[in-house]
């Protein structure tokens, strides 16, 4: 018979984007702003890697903290 598993698939988008700023910090600023106003959409080109997490296993972990 068959069991049922729930499992936790996570993906990392990552891109480097460059920002005229006058400081790191500023850079930072700029680019979450860009970013949240969609001016910054990362997609599957973006992709650096992906986890399948069984979810019973994830729960455990959170629990051990």
């Amino acid at each position: 018979m068959l069991k049922e598993y729930e499992v936790e698939i996570k993906e990392v988008l990552s891109r480097i984007e460059k920002i005229e700023a006058g400081s790191l910090g500023e850079a930072i600023d700029k680019a979450m702003e860009k970013y949240y106003a969609q001016e910054i959409i990362l997609d599957a080109e973006d992709m650096k890697d992906v986890d399948f997490i069984p979810y019973e296993q994830k729960q455990q972990l959170g629990k051990s903290r």
